[in-house]
């Protein structure tokens, strides 16, 4: 059998938009997914080259017009000049007073990156400010950092682009941001009255890094992860689309971890080594004390206060040199303190505690328990001993509440964040309507089990409401009648002659079987749930408007 040519709906991930999803057939686009998953750029995926992917914003506005939005003080600036892409879209700006610059306050808290192209004329030095949190200095004609000041500097940045262009970033923690790019006469020195350098592409956006640029007019504009882009994640060997139920981060700096949130007797080196995001926003905790008992951090102030409720904690981690053992605790919950072999890949604890390689060195590793008391506290442990004499890189801290195993990550700046559920809107194509006997055929293999059965997808009749869902742990017929496989993960489909639902898994045929009158089928639609549900990935969905006999749906299921 030939499935691909027999199917009248074959959707296989790969062709997407921001808010559809292509599927192969038919052709004409009618049997498209529209996509939602709100207003927000929380959620991630694994890319094509096996980095973790975000969604990102430049906050500013009017990013490369410096004479619209942008206050510009004891200075002027010039459009029209050669710029670092080859066009002619960068600015001449020239000071007439001390401090001459250009101005813009943007309402953000939280780690923050300000980040701008720019190239010596006249002067060759030039201020980054992000007010009032830190300012620093950079060298235009050498292509380095100079001087720094205030308490929320966390970091500054300089990168060739080359014909004498720089892109300069600053890195800061703070809120109620201006920012500032003030033509400087030497490091630490503004008090010259005449001086001028080119600059080009300013952008703010939160986080340890500065992103790939994006421009932006009268408001702010998203770039990579966008907030209604289906996720086609290549956590595999091949693209599969991700669909997760929605779930917060309560750790609020999930990057950044010398911020006041997180507490202990370790040191921390921001931005120490490329973390599973392929940038170089990882942090080093190396550890610091004679005892132990001592050397760890812990995150504070996570809200977790929910006793009985189920919370999973997670952290990507890399051993440095010759560490190994990494120690992990979800405190006050039920779940034991678990130790990590980095070399290994094992868990002493694989009951509550989980670990899997995201290549490059890296693991994510995971407890889960329930509150008994208090608020949960991450304790992750540092401590000099035979195993562990270099320190971890960490990245990616994670707190989910009502969460019983680890979804995507979902990065934190200073608040908590809330990834909303995946969903597609109602498919009432004739690629699925108006048959009366059909085969519906999923591959989700490495799909997660959930506790409940709930629904991933249904198909609607057109009499009396009938529905089917088709869910991890079987299908069932109006909410009420279960059948199938109860743990149905990998290749499965279902099938109806008219008269009698049988369900497929993984080349086996299901003994148990329903017997109902459908009527006509009408619609298609995903339905994720809003904490625990399906969890991705889902490789294959066809829909046959025919019974497939039980040879050719043995086949179509065997892996």
């Amino acid at each position: 059998m030939n499935a691909l040519e027999a199917a009248s709906l074959v959707m296989i991930p790969s062709g997407y938009e921001n808010g559809t999803l292509g599927s192969l057939k038919p052709l004409d686009g009618t049997g498209d997914f529209t996509f939602s998953r709100g207003s927000d750029i929380s959620a991630t995926r694994v890319n094509e080259d096996g980095y973790i992917e975000k969604g990102y914003e430049n906050l500013l506005l009017q990013s490369n017009s410096f004479d619209t939005t942008w206050i510009i003080s004891s200075a002027s600036v010039t459009s029209g000049q050669a710029g670092y892409d080859g066009s002619n879209d960068a600015w001449l700006l020239e000071k007439s007073g001390s401090t001459g610059r250009v101005i813009q306050s943007v309402n953000v808290s939280g780690v923050q990156v300000f980040s701008f192209y720019a190239k010596a004329n006249t002067s060759s030095w030039v201020r980054a400010l992000i007010n009032p949190a830190a300012l620093v200095y950079f060298d235009l004609s050498t292509g380095s950092v100079g001087s720094n000041q205030y308490a929320g500097f966390v970091d500054a940045k300089i990168e060739d682009v080359g014909n004498g262009w720089y892109r300069c970033s600053l890195i800061a923690n703070g809120s109620s941001t201006i920012v500032n790019i003030v033509v400087a006469d030497a490091d630490g020195d503004t008090s010259g009255t005449s001086g001028s350098i080119y600059i080009q592409d300013a952008m703010l956006n939160q986080g340890m890094v500065s992103y790939p640029y994006v421009e932006t007019t009268t408001a702010p504009v998203a770039g990579g992860i966008l907030e209604d882009m289906p996720r086609l994640d290549y956590s595999g060997s091949c693209a599969s689309l991700k669909l997760e139920p929605q779930r917060t981060n309560l750790i609020r700096h999930s990057e950044y971890f010398s911020d006041s949130l997180w507490s202990g007797r370790v040191q921390v080196t921001d931005n120490a080594t490329i973390s599973p995001e392929g940038k170089n926003n990882a942090a080093l905790l190396s550890d610091t004390s004679v005892s132990s008992t001592l050397s760890y951090i812990r995150a504070l102030g996570t809200g977790a206060t929910t006793i009985g409720a189920t919370y999973t904690l997670s952290l990507y981690v890399k051993p440095k040199g010759n560490s190994r053992s990494f120690k992990f605790w979800a405190r006050n919950t039920d779940a034991p303190i678990a130790f990590f072999d980095l070399v290994e890949g094992t868990t002493n604890e694989p009951s509550t505690s989980t670990i899997e390689s995201v290549g490059n060195g890296w693991f994510r590793v995971s407890s889960t328990g329930q509150l008994v008391s208090g608020t949960l506290a991450a304790y992750f442990y540092v401590y000099t001993n035979a195993d562990n004499v270099e320190g971890f890189y960490v990245w990616g801290a994670q707190l989910e509440q009502d969460a019983t195993y680890p979804t995507s990550y979902i990065p934190t700046y200073g608040t908590s964040q809330t990834r909303l559920r995946d969903t597609t809107a109602t498919l009432s194509s004739s690629a699925i309507a108006g048959a009366t006997e059909f085969t519906w055929f999923f591959d989700n293999t490495n799909a997660t089990i959930v506790p409940a059965a709930l629904p991933i997808f249904f198909l609607r009749s057109d009499t009396n409401n009938n529905l089917i869902y088709w869910a991890t742990q079987g299908g069932r017929f109006n909410s009420v009648t279960y059948f199938g496989f109860s743990d149905s993960v990998g290749k499965v489909c279902v099938k109806y002659d008219g008269t009698t639902f049988t369900m497929f898994l993984n080349g086996e045929k299901s003994t148990d079987t329903l017997t109902k009158s459908f009527g006509t089928t009408s619609e298609l639609r995903a339905l994720n749930y809003t904490n625990e549900g399906f969890s991705g990935p889902l490789h294959q969905m066809l829909f046959f408007k025919t019974a497939l006999s039980d040879d050719e749906c043995i086949e179509l299921t065997t892996i």
